[in-house]
């Protein structure tokens, strides 16, 4: 389901001594809810759009489903904007608690504790800056909303070829459960393959991409602190500020080559 994902805003711009009004387009933000076999799992702040593929994702990222196979019913009601219907194949199952707040823009939301317990990143997939680069330049191009209206970002899941998903949100965590839902609807594999972000990679980006078995995550900006150490005790590559053929690699350089 893809909804709309901006509206229109009428402004005052300012230049000096001179003033003018401006419209320009907004990008929308909504509470979602998820049900899981009746019952209320978590309220999401995002962009309407691909919910689908963010309820899929965000129940993989979570650990209730592994596959689609667990998934009997998923339905974006049309009716009653906001809400999200999930059966699942097995009857009862307890429901995470204990929710931690995630850092993102967009009120983001995980029962997962981000400690390093995960098992470290067994890979070798190698990528050159110059590929890296290319691949950022292309998701700026084909990120359409990120372009016109600001205020969003725009993530994908890449190889060596070119760019496989893309999703835009106002929650940078929300573009990775988008990508990791699209990915297990259409059966695209995840692991080795790398993450390009356009927000700053934080630790619950860090902890979405090590599910996902993703080597590699690259941004336009800065890693957290915490985000670094994550990927070091999971052997995590991290590259930060991807400018043109400029960029820091903050963890496991030698995934990286330069042409």
């Amino acid at each position: 389901m893809n909804g709309k994902t901006s509206d229109s805003v009428s402004y005052v711009r300012y230049a000096g001594n001179e003033a003018r009004q401006v419209e320009t387009p907004l990008v929308r933000e909504a509470p979602w809810t998820i049900h899981v076999n009746g019952q209320e799992l978590v309220t999401l702040l995002c962009t309407p759009d691909k919910m689908n593929f963010m309820a899929l994702g965000f129940l993989a990222a979570e650990g209730l489903i592994e596959s689609l196979d667990d998934v009997l019913l998923l339905r974006v009601c049309e009716e009653q904007e906001g809400v999200i219907d999930v059966t699942l194949n097995r009857g009862e199952i307890p429901l995470p608690s204990h929710p931690i707040l995630l850092s993102g823009c967009g009120r983001g939301i995980t029962f997962d504790d981000l400690s390093d317990g995960h098992p470290k990143l067994n890979s070798t997939f190698k990528m050159s800056t110059t590929r890296i680069a290319a691949l950022m330049r292309e998701l700026r191009r084909r990120a359409e909303p990120h372009l016109i209206a600001g205020g969003i970002h725009a993530s994908a899941l890449a190889d060596r070829e070119g760019l496989l998903v893309i999703a835009e949100d106002v929650g940078r965590h929300n573009t990775l459960d988008k990508i990791r839902g699209e990915c297990l609807f259409h059966g695209i594999p995840t692991m080795d393959r790398l993450l390009l972000t356009t927000g700053r990679i934080s630790s619950e980006m860090v902890n979405k991409a090590v599910k996902m078995e993703v080597p590699i995550v690259a941004s336009l900006h800065s890693p957290t602190d915490l985000a670094i150490k994550l990927a070091r005790g999971w052997e995590m590559t991290i590259v930060g500020y991807v400018r043109g053929e400029k960029m820091n690699v903050y963890t496991r350089p030698d995934r990286m080559s330069a042409d």
